[in-house]
């Protein structure tokens, strides 16, 4: 079992680092960093659509399937927040090849070993905070606020689900549902 941890968090770790693939800065008013850093992030949040929903699909089987529903909401606000500033700085929310296989992926270690993964997923969430931070610090003025919503939305999840590791879904689920409630203008 810790073989299979080990070759888990070693795919998990090769997929963090390829999930972003080249790019072009095709803006000449904001850097290649920024556009790598956002890129990384609209093919997160494809990746944790895909397996919100994937989680969603399993129906009353998984005994935190409100908590769930949350997050899929969450990220399908996160679609339509993304979507226009994507493409504004000409990139794709679609899921590329490499975001469709991480979610596989990733969809298969949860089903092996559900808690596990979520404490992978809950402590690569903590750090890729500060990922995020830096993110919004080299964005253009102009989407700062919308770059603020972007980390915030990273921790809620952070906070979310860390809420669920310590037996706390229902209130892990508010959390996500308040947030929504907050930011869906």
């Amino acid at each position: 079992m810790k073989m299979v941890v080990r070759v888990f968090i070693l795919l998990l770790s090769l997929v963090t680092v390829s999930a972003c693939q080249a790019t072009t800065v095709k803006d000449e008013t904001v850097s290649k960093e920024f556009i790598n850093l956002f890129d990384y992030e609209i093919q997160n949040r494809a990746f944790a659509l895909a397996s919100m929903e994937a989680l969603v699909r399993t129906g009353d089987v998984n005994p935190n399937l409100e908590f769930f529903k949350a997050y899929l909401e969450l990220e399908k606000l996160n679609q339509k927040k993304f979507s226009p500033v994507a493409s504004k700085h000409q990139l794709s929310v679609e899921p590329r090849w490499w975001t469709r296989t991480r979610t596989r992926l990733g969809m298969c270690m949860s089903n092996i070993m559900p808690e596990t993964s979520l404490k992978v997923i809950h402590k690569a969430t903590v750090k890729y905070v500060a990922q995020l931070q830096a993110l919004e610090a080299v964005s253009p003025e102009q989407d700062k606020a919308f770059f603020a919503y972007v980390v915030a939305q990273e921790q809620a999840q952070a906070d979310a689900v860390g809420l669920l590791l310590a037996g706390e879904p229902d209130q892990g689920t508010a959390l996500l549902t308040q947030f929504i409630a907050e930011n869906a203008q």
